[in-house]
């Protein structure tokens, strides 16, 4: 009785630790998600800014930026919107 008591107790244990880690991990991947899709943004207005000067105001660019296609389109003058494809 004792042994089927401890069994229950484990199975019970470890479906814990087993659902606490699979929590963790999908917070983990949501945050690196967030921070590469940050980090292509904010390379991409980068780009945008150092190239800003030599673009003869097209109503729409599409690029790589730092190997992820980017598009920049005009919103107003001097303004553009950044699309990054992660």
């Amino acid at each position: 009785m004792v042994l089927l008591q401890v069994m229950v107790m484990s199975l019970i244990f470890s479906m814990i630790a087993v659902t606490i880690l699979k929590l963790i991990l999908a917070r983990h991947i949501m945050v690196a998600r967030i921070q590469q899709s940050a980090k292509n943004t904010g390379n991409a207005q980068g780009y945008a800014a150092l190239n800003l000067m030599s673009w003869t105001t097209p109503p729409d660019i599409s690029t790589t930026a730092l190997d992820k296609p980017a598009s920049f389109r005009q919103v107003s003058a001097g303004k553009f919107e950044i699309t990054v494809s992660d």
